[in-house]
């Protein structure tokens, strides 16, 4: 099979951008596992700057996304998505299903809950509330950058796991 070279350039981004992608997460997984243990051990001269290496790292996170998916929806359409498709992979395959990445996001749900407890109660330093927020602003635009992703290339949104329930009702 003959790949054009926008399709060639396709899929060198996408699979470099998710595995750098996935350096990153792996990364972050360590920085809010250390944070979670600042956090309940009230060490908040470390949670400050770690909030802070979250943040670079999200914004790290949100390049690579955006690397991975700097190429023509056509190529999308025609190498990209089906290769998340059967035979290649299992009916319904999604990016939720990432164990590193479910592990991000409960660590970051778990994290944002006892800061924003502990800021409440104003026993956080002024600089550790700044940095929260600044990690908080680097996760909505993270977010936000893959919803414009997503939209690019599958206009409506209708993810392959979408697919596989609609499919199989």
């Amino acid at each position: 099979m003959h790949i054009s070279t926008e399709q060639q350039t396709a899929v060198r981004r996408w699979k470099l951008g998710h595995h750098v992608f996935h350096l990153h997460l792996t990364v972050m997984n360590t920085y809010l596992a250390s944070l979670e243990k600042s956090i309940e051990e009230e060490d908040w001269r470390s949670v400050s700057p770690l909030l802070t290496k979250l943040s670079r790292l999200y914004g790290a996170a949100t390049s690579c996304m955006r690397y991975a998916s700097d190429f023509p929806e056509t190529a999308y359409e025609s190498l990209i998505r089906p290769s998340m498709e059967p035979p290649w992979l299992n009916p319904g395959f999604s990016g939720k299903f990432n164990s590193d990445h479910e592990r991000m996001l409960d660590l970051m749900r778990t994290i944002r809950t006892s800061l924003k407890r502990a800021i409440r109660s104003g026993e956080v330093p002024e600089e550790v509330e700044r940095a929260a927020t600044r990690l908080w602003r680097a996760q909505s635009h993270n977010r936000a950058n893959h919803k414009l992703i997503c939209e690019k290339f599958v206009p409506g949104g209708q993810s392959l796991l979408q697919d596989y329930f609609n499919a199989n009702a």
